[in-house]
């Protein structure tokens, strides 16, 4: 599955002034365009602080791109600040110093051609960069944080892993009873050609196009062949439902799903990796299963 890396964005674009006194509209250090959305009271970041924050990537109405596709929270050192060329500015960072813990801005960036090729979107203009700032720690209050993270992430990798067994053997199950017919009078089909069994409907909400969805999977060849699953990797998969980003039947799929629901997808060659496959693991025109249970729907 493809997806975009956190901080992808946070290295491509533009922000801000050092001035302490904030208005309702500025000019990032580079000359771009910023709006407070909420300004809270309080001292601004500086240079080495730990920054706790998130930020979507939007475009008029559309989102593009969302961290909290990958993470929560990205907690980030921050880095002197320093006026460079516009191409070379990082405006995240630099909308990052303008604010106090609870801030939140919009940074509005125009695209030339280069840009637009280089990040895929040829048809927007102008990008918007919402950045929201929840929390500023020191040092050592980090690195406490760190570990805490890395000893959940592990223990909740130890039990995914744990269950990667019992799972292999469901779905194992769920493919021989389909191969043997008896879950016709379970199968949903539709008519791009998906079909998929819901074991459990789940009790949230469905994903709206662009909204991260968190999901466990175990995908297998009609063989019988495993040749990817999130259980054995200890860690969930996460993407933004609708946006191109996984095979046209997961987004098809997962957005007949609601979050808590455990469910198989069967879905067709041309709703998966086409005539090409995706060697060594998937062979041209393959049909895939999979076995998926959706665990978030943000």
């Amino acid at each position: 599955m493809k997806k975009l890396t956190v901080l992808f964005f946070l290295g491509i674009l533009v922000m801000t002034t050092m001035n302490s006194c904030k208005s309702a509209k500025q000019k990032t250090m580079n000359g771009f365009d910023m709006m407070f959305l909420n300004d809270q009271s309080g001292d601004l970041v500086k240079e080495g602080d730990y920054v706790y924050f998130r930020y979507h990537v939007r475009s008029k109405d559309s989102l593009i791109f969302s961290s909290t596709m990958q993470t929560p929270v990205i907690k980030f050192k921050l880095p002197k600040l320093e006026k460079v060329e516009q191409k070379n500015a990082q405006p995240i960072t630099e909308a990052l110093h303008l604010m106090s813990k609870g801030d939140s801005i919009v940074v509005y960036q125009t695209l030339d051609d280069q840009m637009k090729k280089s990040i895929g979107i040829p048809n927007v203009e102008i990008l918007e960069f919402h950045v929201f700032l929840e929390d500023v720690k020191n040092e050592a209050d980090y690195q406490s944080d760190i570990a805490e993270d890395q000893k959940q992430q592990a223990e909740q990798g130890k039990i995914l892993m744990e269950q990667a067994s019992a799972i292999a053997e469901n779905a194992k199950q769920i493919l021989s009873d389909y191969k043997a017919k008896k879950l016709d009078a379970n199968i949903i089909k539709t008519a791009s050609g998906l079909k998929y069994i819901v074991h459990d409907a789940g009790t949230g909400a469905k994903a709206e196009v662009g909204s991260p969805v968190s999901v466990n999977y175990y995908g297998m060849l009609m063989d019988g062949t495993r040749f990817d699953d999130s259980w054995s990797r200890g860690q969930a998969f996460t993407f933004p439902l609708g946006k191109g980003q996984v095979i046209k039947g997961w987004d098809e799929g997962v957005a007949n799903l609601n979050e808590g629901a455990k469910a198989t997808l069967f879905i067709p060659a041309e709703l998966g990796y086409g005539a090409e496959g995706s060697p060594p693991a998937i062979p041209g025109n393959s049909e895939l299963m999979f076995y998926i249970e959706v665990n978030k729907v943000k």
